[in-house]
């Protein structure tokens, strides 16, 4: 496949506060969660548990070491006695070590396959945990400077009512809705607290007392649906996975194979036999060497079980392959669309429309005031700018998370 060169391309805008004990920011936060995410940690042992088991597959067959004692009626008869020692080491024809070690490499490889892709995800996941906490500052902002200034509308209704200068209906209105704001800033307020907490959990524990306003920049490569979806093809690791997934079905075959070549046990013996002293058959003391080679019978060979067993996991695995290669492809053709989708999104809410509800709601509150308009033209503007303040807000955050969602399907 083609190399895509990676413009950059900015499509996040996060613009809410973040900071932890020390100032923190973005990058600082996603060091955090690949040094010290206690699920990453764990998962990171895998890797050097399969470096164990490719070491322990290089073992050789140890040799058996054998000693045997004999009494020929010594004490009774005077046959004498003796000492055996011998010597033998099976060789498997097929070089079982040599697959042994090959199917530890791939289950090896596999592994830090699985790893990476798993370290994939929970990037994916932690940006859009951040994104989500930005979003969360941002709405409980605007809930709050709503709450604030609908407050001090009703107080200044209040005061005009203990003047005589203000309606009794408009006076509790106002408070009313002051009431309402006051319990949305709560339910804002609590939901962007669990989303630090989300944050401290991505990161280890470390301690989020805000998120940070900087903007933070992903790039996407500048280059059509296609070359995205070979670009994910080079890149995913569940793709690179399921391709070592083949390649290990293969060696477990050839492993198989191996198993079922033929063996050789050879041996080498040593014995000391003592003097007969029986006078019927008497016999010096001498020294016996004997070498020998055995050949195992594997009648286990006619049953082709596991031969077969073995061959169909390797067609599985090419099975697995082709559909995970094909799930990638929907994968990124869905997230590109979503992307698309939050682009536009994104560019309808113009810094302008929030400028304009901004004013729209100035104004009325300025009018309401000095009672030149009426509560409910000014509670309709507080209402229009809530919903446009959160719209916009709503929108960037989509903009971020399908951005995120779309690196993640490329397996950037």
């Amino acid at each position: 496949m083609k190399k895509i060169s990676k413009l950059p391309f900015v499509l996040l805008f996060l613009g809410f506060i973040a900071q932890t004990v020390n100032a923190q920011e973005y990058s600082d936060y996603m060091n955090a969660v690949e040094s010290k995410n206690a699920t990453f940690l764990a998962e990171r042992y895998n890797v050097s548990i399969a470096e164990a088991q490719t070491s322990a597959a290089r073992v050789f067959n140890d040799p058996t070491l054998s000693i045997e004692y004999g009494n020929n009626q010594d004490w009774s008869l005077q046959m004498g006695q003796s000492v055996e020692v011998g010597l033998s080491y099976l060789f498997n024809l097929g070089n079982v070590r040599r697959a042994r070690i090959n199917v530890a490499r791939s289950e090896e490889e596999i592994t830090r396959a699985a790893i990476d892709d798993w370290f994939r995800n929970l990037k994916a996941d932690a940006t859009i945990a951040w994104i989500h906490a930005q979003e969360s500052r941002a709405l409980m902002e605007i809930k709050r400077s709503s709450y604030e200034s609908m407050l001090k509308v009703a107080e200044n209704d209040s005061i005009r009512l203990s003047i005589g200068d203000g309606s009794l209906i408009d006076a509790r209105q106002s408070q009313i809705e002051s009431k309402a704001l006051y319990a949305e800033y709560l339910a804002a307020d609590a939901e962007y607290a669990n989303a630090l907490q989300t944050l401290s959990l991505y990161a280890g524990g470390l301690t989020f007392h805000n998120v940070s306003e900087d903007n933070v920049m992903l790039a996407l490569p500048s280059s059509s649906a296609q070359e995205i979806v070979e670009l994910a093809l080079e890149n995913r690791a569940d793709l690179r996975s399921a391709e070592l997934s083949r390649t290990l079905s293969e060696r477990n075959l050839a492993l198989v194979k191996a198993s079922r070549a033929p063996e050789i046990e050879l041996s080498l013996g040593y014995s000391y036999n003592k003097e007969v002293r029986n006078e019927i058959a008497p016999a010096p003391t001498y020294h016996g060497l004997t070498i020998g080679v055995s050949f195992p019978l594997k009648f286990s060979r006619l049953n082709r079980g596991e031969r077969l067993a073995a061959e169909r996991t390797a067609q599985q695995a090419d099975a697995a392959y082709e559909a995970a290669k094909q799930q990638i492809i929907t994968e990124v053709q869905q997230a590109f669309v979503s992307w698309q989708s939050a682009t536009k999104v994104a560019q309808e809410c113009s810094a302008s429309m929030l400028e304009d509800a901004t004013s729209i709601l100035e104004n009325r509150r300025t009018a309401y005031m000095q009672g030149d308009s009426s509560l409910l033209d000014y509670l309709m503007a507080v209402r229009v700018y809530n919903d446009t303040a959160e719209q916009c807000i709503a929108a960037k955050a989509g903009l971020a998370t399908a951005t995120t969602e779309l690196l993640r399907a490329i397996g950037l």
